[in-house]
């Protein structure tokens, strides 16, 4: 079997096909980058069911430019071919008598029935069997919904934190110490840490008096001084010179006698 190349972004190309489980009809339209799946409940296995909800999953995640599938009687009809048409994306078809071709779409036709299946049999929700999967790492380490929406979604399952092991905490700020406010990527102006008032977050001083409360990564560690914490003496001795009295000694003048 030749294995096309992945598309360069999520949702570009996407592989659509419809199962049957426990007597009802599915579509299943799985995007081929993220392997995240979507599927609806079909009350009719015609092209009309089949594009109507197939718009409704375009209308979340946007119109896909690739769209495959099998010669199933639904996508060879000439209005499935006119839906493409009229939503700008290419349909591409496998081969007749080589369904296997299609092995993304065959891949996740067994990954949701089988989530389904369990599902029914436990009589747990499938929803939620169905948002576990989208939200679980695969084998690189990212999620399939972290893949198309850029975010992790909430599931009922407890959350571990999933670190970089070459990443290393932040240290903890001092009081007193100065940082600088980090504001969309730019480390603008200065301030002094006043305390830690939560586990990473801290109330800061900024130049200008401002009290203000960030989070230890929108706090840069600095060795600068900030100038608001200068005292009036200090603050004047950085603008002005400063007078020394000199140690050479004198020597008086000869007095003149008149």
């Amino acid at each position: 079997m030749i294995v096309n190349d992945p598309p360069d972004a999520p949702w570009q190309k996407v592989g659509t096909d419809l199962f049957f489980l426990d007597g009802q009809n599915y579509l299943l339209v799985i995007d081929y980058l993220s392997n995240y799946p979507e599927i609806a409940l079909l009350t009719s296995a015609s092209t009309a069911g089949v594009v109507t909800q197939m718009k409704s999953i375009f209308a979340r995640h946007g119109i896909p430019q690739v769209v495959c599938s099998d010669n199933g009687p639904c996508y060879s009809s000439k209005d499935f071919q006119r839906f493409a048409e009229e939503y700008w994306f290419q349909h591409v078809t496998s081969s007749p008598l080589y369904p296997q071709s299609n092995g993304k779409v065959e891949k996740g036709v067994h990954i949701v029935k089988l989530l389904l299946k369990k599902a029914g049999d436990s009589r747990s929700d499938p929803y939620l069997a169905l948002l576990n999967y989208r939200a679980s790492p695969l084998e690189h380490g990212v999620s399939p919904a972290e893949i198309l929406m850029g975010r992790r979604l909430r599931t009922t399952l407890p959350c571990l934190a999933n670190y970089d092991k070459t990443s290393k905490g932040l240290e903890p700020l001092s009081n007193n110490g100065t940082v600088r406010l980090g504001d969309c990527s730019i480390w603008s102006s200065r301030a002094t840490v006043l305390e830690e008032v939560n586990p990473r977050s801290y109330t800061v001083r900024t130049e200008d008096g401002q009290i203000l409360r960030r989070n230890r990564r929108r706090l840069l560690k600095t060795k600068e001084t900030v100038l608001a914490d200068l005292s009036a003496e200090d603050t004047d001795c950085l603008h002005s010179p400063v007078l020394r009295k000199s140690k050479r000694t004198v020597k008086p003048p000869d007095r003149l006698d008149l």
